[in-house]
């Protein structure tokens, strides 16, 4: 069942977020309870405003979950609004994998973005994920770059 998560989920998104970035090997084990308690402030401050999360459920318990930020920049050619989509933390639990519960989750934020008027969605991929991207129609633009401030 899909489900639109509050902050009373803000514990099992948590959990399921270490454990993505965990598989991708993003994070290590001294950047853990930091991490959560920066994970849990932006949650609680964000959910349903500009951070919405949902999820599948599968006998009472969360087993995927799939994010989108919004947010509003410049409006462009493409898109006179500016009000974009970005998905973030797609992961399934490795027992409840290939069921389809991404597809589920991807065609659950479309329909939820139609709604908000979101006109671009945009994401960052895993190579695992890439496939199941591009069958929902998405493109791969390799233009993105990125640096760090101090």
């Amino acid at each position: 069942m899909l489900v639109q998560l509050d902050k009373s989920s803000c514990d099992i998104f948590c959990e399921l977020r270490v454990a993505l970035l965990k598989e991708l090997g993003d994070i290590q084990e001294p950047q853990i309870s930091q991490f959560i308690i920066d994970t849990k402030e932006f949650y609680n401050k964000n959910i349903n405003k500009t951070l919405y999360t949902f999820a599948i459920e599968e006998k009472n318990e969360i087993v995927s979950i799939a994010s989108l930020c919004i947010f509003e920049r410049l409006p462009y050619p493409e898109n006179s609004q500016g009000k974009e989509g970005y998905i973030l933390n797609v992961y399934t639990r490795p027992e409840y994998r290939r069921k389809g519960y991404a597809e589920n989750l991807l065609k659950g934020i479309v329909e939820f973005s139609k709604k908000e008027n979101i006109k671009r969605l945009w994401l960052s991929s895993s190579s695992q994920g890439k496939k199941l991207y591009l069958k929902m129609g998405f493109s791969e633009k390799n233009m993105e770059l990125e640096k760090f401030l101090d």
